[in-house]
């Protein structure tokens, strides 16, 4: 019984870890100096219009929070590639440093299996039968969302900086993008993308 619980334990452990968000690369354009931005057009590309808007208002917030003033792209481009010059004019009105996207880059379906040890020699075979009936593993399936948020400069239309995340998914929005916001605003300021 002590075995189970510590496999419970270890288990909920690692849901926990996989429920933040994890930064796996980071890269900045090396060749670019520009000053760092405080005006901020925020885009999120979702198929679904109301994550979009979620998303983008959140993660605008956060931003303000921050320091840097931040407006959804949602407010003047409609969602899919026709909005594309009205971005563009969006952005050039805004009077945007940057523009930070962020795009759904893959979903993968995981399965862990944590197996459940019985002790063996105690009560011989049928002591350890009994036991190996209540000793099944424990199986979770989930799915990894890897999100790629990216951060252009306006004036040249370059890629300047540019990081992919995981963590495990989830229907609230505003939560993973709260925690997505608070882990790579404060890796854009330390590169000197945002002030």
């Amino acid at each position: 019984m002590k075995a189970m619980r510590t496999i419970a334990f270890l288990f909920s452990l690692a849901l926990t870890a996989c429920a933040s968000t994890q930064v796996k690369n980071q890269w900045r354009d090396p060749s670019w100096h520009g000053a760092p931005a405080s005006n901020a057009v925020v885009v999120g590309i979702a198929k679904s219009d109301t994550m979009r808007r979620v998303f983008e208002d959140t993660f605008a917030q956060q931003l303000t929070a921050a320091g840097i003033r931040a407006v959804p792209a949602y407010t003047q481009v409609q969602a899919g590639e026709d909005g594309r010059i009205k971005l563009s004019d969006f952005v050039r009105q805004s009077s945007a440093d940057v523009v930070i996207a962020t795009r759904v880059q893959r979903v993968q379906q995981k399965t862990d299996v944590y197996p459940t040890y019985t002790p063996v020699g105690y009560g011989g075979f049928y002591g350890w039968y009994g036991t190996a009936w209540a000793a099944t593993p424990t199986i979770s399936q989930y799915e990894v969302v890897t999100l790629e948020t990216t951060a252009w400069d306006p004036k040249t239309e370059k890629l300047v900086w540019a990081a992919t995340t995981e963590r495990v998914a989830s229907q609230d929005v505003p939560k993973v993008t709260t925690q997505l916001a608070q882990t790579l605003i404060p890796l854009m300021k330390k590169d000197g993308v945002l002030r």
